[in-house]
């Protein structure tokens, strides 16, 4: 065993030096490419372009579907995190990292990869004029419009492309139909570990899986997931007065890739309490509060979302909520925009419930 644990010290050795460069504007995205039933797709080539066009990174997967990209965090249309501390917190693993790591590493592209982040992308040669993708000026909108599963126009198309977490793929494999989208990220969160006595950190994200059509099907090639978006929520009950107690259940499907650890949250609207839901199996969450005087009466929403975890300070967060609350994600008035640099759950469930007026003897 010997050998493996060499290998892996020189990987993260050389890990960490190109972290202490990058780690500030660097994003490392993870996904997999599947065909329509489900199963993995190994030499799949994907690439991920910028708002001009451009490739920034590619990969082929490897014999499992998976791929590993380096990417500015201008292609994810996030802003600079390296101040953030929002994001769930893994100490001490370097596992996430260390899948694909060697070609990923031995990989010369890499270089291309921080002349994009450079913002010099226009002059590093094309890796894909051999490898099948044809690029350039409005090639990227003119596939994106005629492949889309989405029926949305142009403009809705173009609007998704460009919302936080959302970043542009092409997806090629023999035999397929081309996938050439927008797709989402599901989870972000900052590995912290130790390599050779010092502390270092890299941002890591999924994106949704890719699963490619076959050509002799109508069907098209997709991108979508319902990973941490709230699928269902109720209050039991949702018509209370004063002294009763309410149930708050939501069910929130979790990925089996990565193992990821969340705060569920619910706040109403009215007079800003917040409870926390805890894990009661297969993606439910339940949580309770009684209504009192604080309450009042008629309608009010309940609204309820997801953040990342901090692995060595276990449940909430008043930093995050407090940010969440000033960037107006609570606000059931406003259309959700999901962030996934605050939260990690892709969408919010509103519920109504509604005070009874206390009966007049």
């Amino acid at each position: 065993m010997k050998p493996f644990f060499a290998i892996l010290a020189t990987m993260l050795l050389l890990l960490a030096g190109s972290l202490a460069a990058t780690a500030a504007d660097m994003v490392y995205v993870s996904g997999q490419v599947t065909d329509a039933d489900g199963q993995p797709l190994s030499n799949a080539l994907v690439a991920v372009f910028n708002d001009r066009n451009q490739v920034v990174d590619y990969a082929h997967t490897d014999d499992n579907g998976n791929y590993i990209l380096a990417l500015p965090v201008s292609a994810l249309h996030l802003p600079q995190h390296h101040s953030q501390t929002f994001l769930a917190q893994v100490f001490d693993t370097a596992g996430h990292l260390v899948g694909g790591l060697f070609d990923f590493i031995a990989n010369p592209l890499r270089a291309g990869v921080h002349a994009a982040a450079a913002g010099v992308a226009a002059t590093t040669p094309n890796p894909l004029t051999k490898g099948g993708i044809a690029i350039g000026a409005g090639v990227v909108d003119q596939t994106l419009f005629a492949l889309s599963p989405d029926k949305q126009s142009p403009a809705q198309q173009q609007a998704k492309r460009k919302q936080p977490g959302v970043l542009m793929l092409k997806v090629i494999a023999p035999g397929h139909k081309d996938f050439a989208a927008p797709a989402s990220i599901y989870w972000m969160e900052e590995d912290i570990f130790h390599v050779a006595g010092r502390t270092q950190k890299a941002t890591v994200a999924w994106v949704d899986p890719v699963q490619l059509a076959s050509l002799n099907t109508k069907e098209a090639s997709r991108a979508d997931s319902n990973y941490l978006a709230f699928t269902e929520a109720r209050l039991s009950p949702s018509l209370a007065s004063y002294g009763q107690t309410v149930r708050i259940e939501a069910l929130l499907p979790t990925p089996s890739v990565p193992k990821v650890a969340i705060v569920v949250v619910a706040r109403d609207d009215h007079n800003g309490l917040i409870w926390q839901l805890y894990p009661k199996g297969d993606g439910w969450y339940e949580g309770e509060f009684t209504v009192d005087r604080r309450f009042p009466v008629n309608d009010q929403t309940i609204s309820i979302l997801a953040y990342g975890a901090d692995e060595q300070h276990p449940g909430r967060r008043p930093d995050v909520e407090r940010n969440i609350l000033r960037a107006g994600l609570w606000d059931p008035h406003k259309p959700f925009l999901y962030n996934p640099l605050l939260v990690c759950s892709r969408n919010r469930a509103d519920l109504t419930l509604t005070v009874l007026p206390p009966v007049q003897r």
